[in-house]
């Protein structure tokens, strides 16, 4: 089968010390002066200090906007509020230091200085009409790859439900990824971001929309982070470990920029909003339910993933294959203590109005349409009724 294939990325240097390079590319996009967005974590780590230095030492004027939240994705508000802070600092840059949501807020804050409204205006596919200010991303985690895509999500808060806007002209001008910025990661958040990655890869992989290129990333980041996550989250300071997750972080953001993730995402949404859990713990504790129902739709790409994470599957039938996959899912979950249930989540069954969830989650049509297997709102309530086990 021939296909025609549209890949999108920003500039990308990757490596250690890649930060070093901030300056000069700030001075590429136009940068007398430069709005840098971050959270109060990487104040306190004095990587903040660092990047604000190389940036003052080329000669731009740096304005530093630190984020305080009270959910653990933002709500639009905080994009407004941050939106306007840039427009009072009339900056010709904006950079995002920090974890996706910081980045989420620097991306769609630029999109706010070139157009009008707010972020709710903005929510589904493709809907922002012009680019924002040049962006510069930096990462601080290994996982949300919010560095590569034109994703960005918030909570709106009337309904108490996260929710997307992707655009191409949320792509960032340039990505620096450099794993030294994440050795001072904690462990529970090693984790959580992790296993975004590790689902953005493997959602994507099993997308209606993946190609051969994307399916070729795809496999390597699922190798690469099966391998790497386990020593990240048991030693931080492991260069190694750390120089492998960011590299398998950012090729996972790039598939997800290019086939998109589907029904594990959908679903995580409802109950992310409710519980304001973080986002790839929510993720984790519905990735088993959601793969072990899609599986019968994409058996062959079942067992690749299977053999990406090393499991030993020749010979089998699907069947097992399916198994040996889960139960290396649940391995890697388990061994770095995240949810492999709802129930792990600490969410009560009793307490939860199931069939609202599954209402919410199959409005989110921007994804499931690109679900392996056609999916109802029954379908996907009987997920959710799965994901208490």
């Amino acid at each position: 089968m021939f296909q025609n294939i549209l890949f999108q990325s920003p500039t990308i240097i990757f490596g250690i010390n890649a930060i070093n390079q901030i300056g000069e590319q700030a001075k590429k996009l136009g940068a007398g002066r430069a709005l840098l967005i971050t959270g109060p974590r990487v104040e306190k780590t004095g990587v903040l200090g660092n990047v604000k230095a190389l940036l003052e030492s080329v000669g731009v004027a740096v304005q530093v906007n630190i984020q305080d939240r009270d959910t653990p994705e933002p709500a639009t508000d905080v994009v407004e509020r941050t939106a306007q802070v840039a427009r009072e600092c009339n900056c010709d840059v904006i950079i995002g230091l920090g974890g996706g949501s910081i980045l989420d807020v620097s991306k769609m804050a630029s999109a706010l200085l070139t157009n009008p409204g707010k972020t709710e205006d903005y929510f589904g596919r493709e809907k922002v009409p012009k680019r924002g200010k040049p962006t510069i991303i930096v990462p601080t985690t290994s996982g949300t790859g919010a560095e590569v895509t034109k994703h960005a999500i918030f909570l709106e808060r009337a309904s108490n439900v996260k929710k997307v806007v992707a655009s191409s002209n949320l792509l960032p001008n340039v990505a620096i990824v450099d794993p030294m910025l994440s050795m001072t990661c904690p462990p529970a958040v090693t984790a959580s971001a992790g296993i975004d990655a590790y689902i953005h890869a493997a959602e994507a992989f099993l997308s209606k929309n993946a190609n051969t290129i994307t399916d070729a990333l795809a496999l390597e980041a699922i190798s690469i982070i099966t391998k790497w996550l386990g020593p990240a989250f048991a030693d931080g300071q492991d260069r190694e470990a750390r120089y492998h997750m960011s590299l398998g972080s950012l090729m996972a953001g790039m598939v997800l920029n290019n086939s998109g993730t589907s029904l594990v995402h959908a679903m995580a949404y409802p109950v992310g909003g409710e519980h304001h859990t973080p986002h790839g713990v929510t993720l984790s504790a519905l990735l088993i339910p959601c793969f072990d129902y899609v599986a019968v739709a994409k058996a062959d790409k079942m067992a690749a993933l299977a053999r990406a994470m090393g499991e030993p599957i020749d010979g089998l039938a699907p069947r097992e294959v399916l198994e040996r996959l889960l139960e290396a899912i649940h391995f890697l979950l388990k061994s770095v203590n995240l949810p492999a249930s709802l129930t792990d989540l600490g969410i009560s069954r009793e307490a939860t109005d199931i069939h609202q969830w599954a209402v919410e989650a199959h409005k989110e049509q921007r994804l499931l349409t690109r679900s392996p297997r056609i999916l109802t709102v029954e379908d996907i309530e009987l997920i959710y009724e799965n994901a208490f086990d």
